[in-house]
């Protein structure tokens, strides 16, 4: 399969009075057409910076060095008015936050109608009337066929509520909908499943999973259950690096990476005892310390972690960032 995203030594910072905020720290991920793949890592680590750098979003960031791929066309150098054009239609988004994707002040039916126009290109005096008017009846019978197919009971009902008038489970579908709607090639989904009940998570990642396959798509996630059922790959993000590159089952069965070991065995899984945790905390990303990122915290740390910053080692679709594969 060829390559549909290529990030090469992405570096995203923000300046802030305390210092420059190294979100995304030397990314490299390739993702191909066809593929899932999983982003995993701590709150704070750089993921949902990785998914807005992709769309160019992640103002008040910059960045600052690094290319973004799209096809081969590198994103990083295009003109604001050429990345709206491949916003929603190229690479759609799906927000944590549902509430935050959808505006209170239309009805769903008339923001998913936008992303068919946007879609199409319409954006002349008539289609804005029949926006007005709510007579765009091609449009309104796709958006009822979408929410249908989303999941979401009585779609006819649903195009005429307002956001505010849906449950968490509701929105989220409808949102992911409307980015299907615009027919991207890659669709960026940043913790669909985050604080719904555990029926509704079951429906997200079962629509995720039917639109496997016909959409590339890059699920950020911190839910290893998620990830196993939707992701072919999996990437681990750690101090705004990615640590850990393999298939799916491999990361999350035989882990390489100490803090992906780490990770993983802190979550929990129905288990009444204890859970073991990584000691100390995730660090400032204005002030790494020197070598691995990770030593502070890792338990397998040599005199080399603390010295020099450890390098890409494996090849294929497995690679680690750590000392103990390297080549000595």
């Amino acid at each position: 399969m060829r390559e549909l995203l290529e990030i090469v030594d992405l570096h995203t910072y923000f300046h802030t009075g305390e210092g420059l905020v190294k979100a995304n720290y030397g990314v490299n991920l390739s993702i191909r057409a066809g593929e899932t793949v999983g982003i995993m890592g701590e709150t704070g680590c750089g993921k949902t910076v990785l998914a807005l750098s992709v769309l160019r979003l992640q103002q008040p960031g910059k960045i600052e060095r690094g290319r973004i791929l799209f096809e081969g066309r590198d994103i990083t150098a295009l003109r604001e008015s050429e990345m709206e054009r491949l916003r929603g239609t190229e690479i759609a988004f799906v927000p944590q936050d549902p509430a935050s994707g959808l505006n209170p002040a239309f009805t769903v039916g008339e923001q998913l109608l936008e992303m068919i126009r946007v879609r199409e290109g319409r954006r002349g005096l008539r289609d804005e009337l029949l926006r007005i008017l709510g007579r765009d009846g091609n449009g309104l019978r796709e958006v009822v066929e979408m929410l249908r197919a989303v999941g979401i009971q009585s779609p006819e009902e649903t195009v005429r509520r307002y956001p505010h008038q849906l449950s968490g489970g509701m929105r989220q579908r409808a949102l992911i909908g409307m980015a299907l709607l615009g027919r991207p090639k890659l669709l960026i989904a940043d913790e669909p499943t985050t604080a719904l009940d555990p029926a509704t998570r079951a429906r997200i990642v079962e629509l995720l999973r039917a639109i496997k396959g016909r959409t590339t798509i890059m699920l950020i996630s911190h839910d290893p259950e998620v990830v196993a059922a939707i992701c072919d790959r999996v990437a681990v993000m750690y101090a705004g690096k990615i640590v850990e590159v393999s298939s799916a089952q491999r990361v999350l069965k035989e882990p390489l990476h100490p803090y992906t070991r780490g990770l993983l065995s802190s979550v929990p899984r129905g288990r009444k005892e204890r859970l073991p945790c990584i000691r100390g905390e995730a660090p400032d990303l204005i002030r790494f310390p020197t070598g691995c990122s990770f030593h502070p915290r890792c338990d397998t740390a040599r005199a080399v972690c603390r010295e020099e910053e450890p390098p890409e080692v494996g090849s294929g679709d497995t690679l680690v960032r750590c000392h103990l594969y390297a080549i000595t």
